[in-house]
């Protein structure tokens, strides 16, 4: 996701449904979810048998996704300088140390998710979706390899435009508990995914692990579902990015050219962050979903999903 996608983190959506009150009569459940045309979830007559109201086995969610996030350049930073026009006598290598390197990112994607319950308590998906966003790398020169023994002054700003289509698989496990006798059973999910994504405008892949916890209460609504949830949330995006940029400097009304060739491993500066999240399941069988969630903490991050079960 991503993008970078964080891209999976939605898909915890899908346990909310999973293992509800056990308390209601047998018969009233076989009567209300008869055998699923696909012969999904495995089990899912047992768990029936026991009493419990399992979700629609298969689902589809299309979900916008934008997250802010700081990133750490993993080995040096290195540039290709050439100068044209009053520029021309440039042509140089240069290395900087990746401490002397700031990049921060922006990313929106939008993407489509199939998934399945193969058991009563897991849900396997796949997804693809597109991305559009931006880097922004600040490159301190004092330091740098390759411009004379005491480097350069200055901070070059090289900013990264690019779009990106991407695949991903994943897992959800999902359950209720009672934890406190007699108060309402809480809910849990656990994610984990990965993506990977191909960028269209530079020569980049990006690889995304996702993975996360969450935890919250489900309450009825007339026929409707409402849900609460806090998460914690793991998310590393590890990407190799390579291309060129062209500047255009004037000075004292000459023109000048600078093209950079560059090539800088990254990764997420943080991996870590919390969410607070809500699902409100609707439709005669609570077959619509619409997803909201909020991630805070060290990225910010706004998830916002609609789909349906079949």
């Amino acid at each position: 996701m991503n993008k970078h996608l964080v891209i999976a983190m939605l898909l915890a959506t899908m346990g909310l449904n999973a293992w509800a009150d056990g308390s209601s009569d047998t018969s009233d459940i076989e009567r209300k979810q008869p055998a699923h045309w696909s012969h999904l979830p495995i089990w899912g007559d047992k768990a029936r048998e026991l009493g419990y109201e399992l979700p629609i086995p298969v689902g589809f969610n299309i979900y916008y996704n934008k997250q802010s996030v700081a990133y750490d350049a993993k080995d040096n930073f290195n540039l290709g300088l050439t100068g044209s026009g009053w520029l021309n006598n440039i042509n140089a290598n240069v290395v900087i140390p990746a401490e002397d390197v700031i990049i921060t990112g922006e990313d929106e994607s939008i993407q489509l998710r199939a998934d399945a319950w193969v058991l009563p308590f897991l849900n396997i998906y796949g997804l693809a979706g597109y991305t559009k966003g931006h880097k922004d790398i600040l490159a301190d020169l004092s330091n740098a390899e390759g411009l004379g023994p005491n480097g350069i002054d200055m901070v070059l700003p090289i900013p990264i435009e690019y779009t990106a289509y991407n695949l991903g698989v994943g897992a959800v496990l999902a359950g209720q508990a009672e934890v406190i006798p007699g108060m309402h059973p809480f809910i849990f999910t656990g994610v984990a995914a990965f993506t990977n994504s191909w960028t269209t405008t530079t020569d980049s892949t990006i690889q995304t692990y996702i993975g996360s916890i969450r935890m919250g209460q489900r309450y009825d609504v007339g026929g409707d579902k409402l849900a609460f949830l806090l998460g914690y949330n793991y998310q590393m995006i590890n990407q190799k990015i390579g291309g060129s940029y062209d500047f255009n400097i004037p000075l004292f009304n000459k023109k000048g050219g600078l093209a950079i060739d560059y090539d800088v491993h990254l990764v997420s500066a943080e991996s870590h962050n919390m969410s607070v999240s809500m699902v409100y399941d609707f439709g005669p069988k609570n077959e619509w979903n619409v997803f909201l969630e909020y991630g805070f903490l060290n990225w910010d991050q706004v998830l916002l999903s609609v789909g349906r079960r079949f």
